[in-house]
């Protein structure tokens, strides 16, 4: 029997100050011992996270190669085991043309996370991996750079790589698409700005209302935890059925603050 099975599991998250991380982070934390990879520290991030018990902070630049590979490794060195991972790290260059590190951080990182995973896992140990990804990866969004589309493209191309490649390993790896339509905190005076547009979204929304970033956080921890060993290569969207509807006549509806069939 293979006695690293009684190991403790733990749940690795990227994302640091990310709302959606943090959100997420809080709501594993009920269930497993939570590490919340950011690229720094500080009062700020400890005051986001607050009193939480079961959530380490973990300071690692992604753009330097090993980083991920080191976080992994310590977790293993301390006799844990992961049992589930999400992906939220954003990178925000001053430059766009920083391109080598937008995709050390949002592509290469993953890689070799789950590379280092199936290295030292428990062969019998079930591992979830979600990669949240964009709908840049198929759509063109007019607010967002050609290495933007071409990372978020790129994220879902590991993702199925790795799915068909780790299932032996008993790995499974997914991505889910963050619809544009999710109200955060920082940008709640954008939102509010628009005319009607709060209100119009609100009354197209399928659940009647706008979605979070603590909802979507929950979503995708709810997603790792749930043990879908069967599920993998999967991508799906979360935004409230938006993408299943023509965006322009949304936008318009939303803003004119009439219905959907007129």
């Amino acid at each position: 029997m293979d006695e690293n099975l009684y190991r403790a599991g733990v749940s690795l998250v990227f994302g640091g100050r990310s709302p959606i991380a943090l959100a997420c982070a809080n709501q594993l934390a009920s269930r497993n011992k939570v590490f919340l990879v950011t690229r720094a520290s500080g009062e700020d991030l400890e005051a986001l996270v607050g009193d939480a018990p079961n959530i380490e902070v973990v300071v690692a630049n992604l753009e330097v190669v090993g980083e991920s590979r080191r976080v992994v490794e310590d977790i293993y060195l301390a006799g844990q085991e992961i049992d589930s991972v999400v992906f939220l790290q954003r990178y925000r260059p001053e430059d766009l043309a920083n391109f080598a590190a937008h995709c050390a951080v949002e592509l290469w990182s993953i890689a070799e996370c789950l590379n280092t995973i199936k290295e030292r896992k428990s062969l019998s140990r079930n591992v979830q991996a979600l990669i949240s990804s964009s709908p840049a990866a198929e759509k063109v969004l007019v607010d967002q750079s050609l290495e933007y589309h071409i990372v978020k493209s790129g994220q879902e191309a590991l993702a199925r790589f790795y799915a068909a490649t780790l299932g032996s390993s008993k790995i499974s790896v997914n991505t889910a698409r963050i619809g544009s339509v999710v109200v955060k905190k920082r940008a709640i005076s954008y939102w509010n700005s628009v005319p009607n547009v709060m209100s119009g979204l609100m009354g197209l929304a399928q659940s009647g209302e706008l979605q979070t970033s603590e909802d979507v956080g929950k979503l995708f921890a709810d997603f790792v935890s749930a043990n879908l060993s069967g599920l993998s290569g999967q991508n799906f969207s979360i935004d409230d059925g938006f993408s299943l509807r023509d965006g322009a006549q949304l936008a318009k509806s939303a803003l004119e603050g009439t219905p959907i069939n007129e």
